[in-house]
């Protein structure tokens, strides 16, 4: 269970989920919404999480996912710049 945040998550496989949201100082941007990405190992402590991907404080927000497709998977980063493009 993460906290109440504006927080992005997605499974990476049974045991692991990439994690975007407030852990504290300059880890949102600001938007508000995340700025870091962690990877998350089941059982271990959600601040412990590993960070993976960062993005800049004027984005919009970054994000991480998996995407599978036709029997392969796909970790992805994204950073957002702006609502609009």
């Amino acid at each position: 269970v993460t906290p109440a945040m504006k927080s992005r998550v997605s499974w990476v496989d049974k045991d692991t989920m990439l994690v975007g949201g407030d852990f504290g100082p300059d880890t949102l941007t600001k938007s508000g919404y995340p700025r870091v990405v962690r990877e998350w190992k089941r059982g271990t402590p959600l601040l412990d999480a590993k960070t993976v991907y960062e993005g800049d404080e004027n984005d919009v927000s970054v994000t991480g996912y998996l995407v599978r497709s036709k029997g392969f998977a796909y970790e992805k980063r994204n950073r957002g710049t702006s609502f609009y493009s």
